[in-house]
């Protein structure tokens, strides 16, 4: 792989810290690793599966009012509640990018070999191919509700 240096952020990148970091995201990425030296398959990457699930509790009291039954209901719900056991259950991931080698400025060397710079992430070099989401679905939530049926 010939990388070309650049800067970015004010940060230089040179082509030896670009192999490096190249050689590294290939170890740390499962289809990439197992794949090497070949073209990557339409659909071959996907994202990881997040599991999630929540709990339900319910509890009714019934009373008879003017000869009709009337129930008072308290409920609670926990919402991801792997991620109220464990703050790594429940979180979903997000590719750091989905085109890690961009080409290069110019795109050849002087001797026509193609030119590549690796993807930044402002003063870093990506080096992992998912990053956690950020969104309010991947922490746990609770809460509580009452209501009152009669008939």
């Amino acid at each position: 792989m010939n990388f070309q240096s650049f800067t970015a952020s004010g940060k230089t990148f040179t082509a030896a810290e670009q192999a490096d970091a190249w050689e590294k995201y290939i170890l740390q990425d499962e289809y990439l690793s197992a794949n090497r030296g070949k073209y990557a398959e339409r659909g071959g990457v996907i994202m990881p599966m997040v599991f999630r699930a929540d709990l339900s509790f319910a509890q009714q009291l019934f009373t008879n009012i003017g000869g009709k039954r009337n129930t008072l209901e308290f409920r609670m719900d926990i919402l991801n509640v792997g991620n109220l056991i464990d703050a790594d259950y429940g979180v979903g991931k997000t590719f750091n990018s989905t085109q890690p080698l961009v080409t290069g400025t110019p795109s050849v060397s002087a001797d026509g070999r193609p030119q590549y710079r690796f993807r930044n992430l402002g003063t870093s070099l990506i080096s992992e191919t998912y990053r956690a989401t950020a969104g309010v679905s991947d922490v746990w939530r609770m809460q509580f509700g009452l209501r009152y049926i009669f008939n």
